[in-house]
């Protein structure tokens, strides 16, 4: 529960994990904040993971816009303090 309370700081740039239902390109990290994208599929369903460093809050905003006007849905945003990136 701590989790969900926990404030973002933007004084300095954090690492994020967004996960996403369905396969993203990896050719759109470019346009999605440089952030690298992995997918993994369960049961007939793809997720596509999106991990790396945010800088601010407006780039964060940026990044779930272009996702959202993608059409894709956004099932989670986390600060990952433990990034494979």
């Amino acid at each position: 529960m701590d989790e969900f309370l926990r404030e973002i700081n933007f004084t300095a740039s954090n690492n994020f994990r967004i996960n996403v239902m369905g396969k993203l390109d990896e050719n759109l990290s470019d346009i999605l904040g440089g952030l690298s994208i992995t997918h993994k599929k369960e049961n007939n369903n793809i997720t596509s993971y999106l991990e790396g460093r945010i800088i601010d809050q407006a780039e964060l905003i940026g990044i779930l816009n272009t996702l959202y006007n993608m059409r894709f849905k956004i099932l989670s945003v986390k600060i990952n303090d433990k990034t494979t990136v």
